[in-house]
């Protein structure tokens, strides 16, 4: 998995920064979402329980429910997570626009939740960068 913070060991770590995160928490208070990340053909479950991220798992399509996946390859992801994106890279509207990763799944959700989902990937990416949280 391209994403070091969705393997076991950084998976407690994300959660954690996620859920102490004051700006997360105030536009995902009422975020019920079960969000798939997808690197190539390895995938984790993000559970969202009332903006809270309650798990991050391996997910094995067919056994849960998912709202909505994002789906890119390992090159997508590291290029989003960079400390400056690339253009094309910035976000999640960006790289959808371009083309460098997909987006599926309950669309009104996806909306909904954008807010959320962006401040989600900024805090993986000051996570992956070893950067202390804005």
């Amino acid at each position: 998995m391209a994403i070091s913070l969705l393997k076991a060991d950084g998976a407690e770590r994300l959660r954690a920064r996620i859920n102490s995160d004051p700006e997360f928490r105030l536009i995902s208070r009422d975020m019920a979402l079960n969000l798939a990340i997808q690197v190539h053909d390895e995938a984790r479950l993000m559970k969202f329980h009332a903006g809270t991220l309650t798990s991050i798992t391996r997910f094995v399509p067919l056994t849960e429910p998912i709202d909505i996946t994002i789906r890119g390859p390992a090159e997508f992801w590291a290029k989003l997570l960079m400390p400056v994106p690339p253009p094309r890279f910035q976000n999640l509207y960006a790289a959808v626009r371009a083309g460098t990763c997909e987006v599926i799944g309950d669309s009104e959700s996806y909306n909904a939740y954008f807010a959320a989902l962006t401040r989600m990937i900024d805090v993986m990416r000051t996570l992956e960068n070893g950067q202390a949280p804005r």
